[in-house]
């Protein structure tokens, strides 16, 4: 696993010692008068100049050569004193963790410990502190504290990277950088949203969190238990429980019971209206791991393009739901299923431009081998059965009999034989497939299993994306949803021939793996971490 340690002070005491060093080798003219901007754009091209390599995390290239086009003049101070731009960059470190960040990654304590310095030396020091703070700042805050390729191998949605420099020579033209700062955080409403909740759920921590609960019977309606008061102030807390005109009653009533239910559809949990096995563990989460699943996925936003689209489709695969997005708000939702925990869905874009009627199935190899080929040779008549019929040779493919294949000597080495399922009810992509642009063959489809969205778990696919409405996907995709297009794509259905479309507009469409998130009715929502995607992040956070 990855190793990230939160920087050390050591930099810091190693530019004490230079400072010091220089302070004796500048002459004393220098220290003692002229002006103060000659004197300390000579102290930074010294120090930057000589010493470079026993600077790291000060002399990044690009804070070098932000001193070397402005002729080393201090950034951040004049002989007044500090700059308005110093103080806003120092109100934004002091507030990193309203980000989900850490003050102290920024060199905090030692901007504090120069800030009211008033020697050409303390001042030249702060001003190098500054301008590595705002480089570090500003890449953590718009690109993430972290990698995502060496945290999430799962993870392929690129973030267009910062222009650092061009940030730089903007801070040095303004004289108040508030808003500049303000912008470099993604303003998605999703990021946002859960900014705000972080705030909620440190106030619930610093209030003392909630207690956990004792293993306990099932607590359902009319059951009269001690742990009925504990569970109606754990609901209050967290805002399930609004409505309690029996606050004091040990009885569960109906109204703790709408309140349950409401907690676990925004936890993902059966909506049963009990306190059962599952409701209860959720319940014994702790705030400040709570706390951790919302810095977790904020650092995810942080992984997204700023620009999502005008109209655009998500996928969130622990929320196991498909949205279409326009102008920020949801116009279609819809349950999906993704991939089993050993074929994992990743998280990636694309463009969705192409739609197919009535597909065709060709199966992978690997997933031949796993679940089909088994299955035929043990029992002759599967394939057909399923409308799956076997083929020789690409070029001039030729139909084999399956009845003619000893199925039970072949390997996936050199099979020699490909497989197709043919359109119509019985297909695995359903009726309509969806394709879009990425290299892990995976698209959008509908199913002949509609049970399984009856499932509140739906990790049942090979990967691929299978929507609970095709149909109405299709409406949305080829136009604005209306009855009218709907019954247009049912008659090409209907036709039972495989045809494709282009659809008039290509829509991006994100496969995104959100733990944490607020829903359209302001709700945040907590899932289980499907995938195990969450667990190298959240070891990492206080590193």
């Amino acid at each position: 696993m990855l190793v990230m340690k939160r920087y050390s002070q050591s930099e810091f005491h190693l530019l004490r010692k230079l400072m010091l060093l220089l302070c004796v080798l500048l002459p004393a003219a220098v220290q003692a008068g002229g002006e103060w901007e000659t004197q300390s754009s000579r102290y930074l091209e010294q120090l930057l100049k000589n010493n470079p390599e026993r600077l790291p995390a000060l002399a990044e290239p690009v804070v070098l050569d932000f001193y070397q086009q402005r002729q080393y003049k201090p950034a951040w101070s004049d002989q007044k004193g500090r700059l308005d731009r110093a103080y806003d960059l120092l109100q934004v470190i002091i507030r990193a963790k309203d980000e989900g960040l850490h003050p102290d990654d920024y060199y905090l304590d030692d901007i504090r410990r120069y800030w009211d310095a008033t020697g050409l030396g303390e001042s030249v020091q702060l001003d190098l502190l500054l301008s590595a703070a705002l480089y570090r700042y500003s890449k953590h805050v718009y690109s993430g504290r972290f990698d995502p390729l060496e945290v999430d191998k799962d993870w392929y949605i690129n973030n267009k990277p910062l222009d650092v420099r061009r940030l730089f020579a903007d801070v040095a033209s303004k004289a108040s950088i508030a808003k500049l700062l303000k912008d470099l955080p993604p303003q998605h409403a999703g990021y946002q949203a859960l900014k705000q909740q972080l705030h909620h759920f440190r106030e619930l921590a610093r209030q003392g969190g909630w207690q956990k609960f004792a293993w306990g019977p099932v607590l359902e309606s009319g059951v009269q238990h001690n742990q009925v008061l504990q569970l109606r102030k754990r609901l209050k807390l967290t805002g399930d429980l609004v409505v309690d005109p029996f606050p004091d009653m040990d009885m569960y009533d109906r109204w703790l019971e709408e309140a349950v239910m409401h907690y676990q559809a925004r936890h993902g949990l059966e909506m049963d209206g009990k306190v059962g096995p599952a409701t209860r563990r959720s319940l014994n989460v702790s705030v400040s791991d709570r706390i951790k699943q919302i810095r977790i996925n904020m650092e995810r936003w942080r992984w997204m393009p700023r620009d999502l689209g005008r109209r655009y489709l998500t996928v969130n695969m622990t929320g196991f739901e498909l949205q279409i997005m326009e102008k920020g708000s949801v116009v279609l939702a819809m349950p999906v299923i993704i991939g089993k925990s050993y074929r994992s869905t990743p998280s990636f874009s694309g463009l969705v431009s192409y739609m197919e009627y009535n597909p065709y199935w060709t199966i992978p190899l690997n997933l031949a081998f796993a679940d089909i080929i088994p299955k035929q040779a043990s029992d002759p008549s599967y394939l057909a059965g399923r409308s799956i019929k076997l083929y020789r040779g690409w070029a001039d493919p030729r139909e084999i009999d399956p009845q003619t294949v000893d199925w039970r000597t072949l390997d996936k080495e050199t099979f020699p034989y490909w497989l197709r399922q043919e359109p119509g009810p019985k297909n695995a992509l359903g009726r309509i497939k969806f394709i879009f642009s990425n290299p892990y063959e995976i698209y959008l489809h509908g199913t002949p299993d509609t049970h399984l969205f009856d499932r509140v778990v739906r990790t049942f696919s090979s990967g691929c994306i299978r929507v609970k409405d095709p149909v109405r996907l299709a409406a949305f995709l080829l136009n604005d949803g209306s009855q009218q297009k709907e019954e247009e794509v049912l008659e090409n259905i209907h036709l039972g021939t495989n045809q494709g479309v282009t659809l008039p507009v290509a829509v991006p469409i994100y496969l995104v793996y959100w733990t944490a998130w607020v829903d359209q009715q302001g709700r945040v929502n907590f899932r289980k971490d499907i995938y195990g995607r969450d667990s190298t992040l959240y070891t990492l956070l206080e590193s």
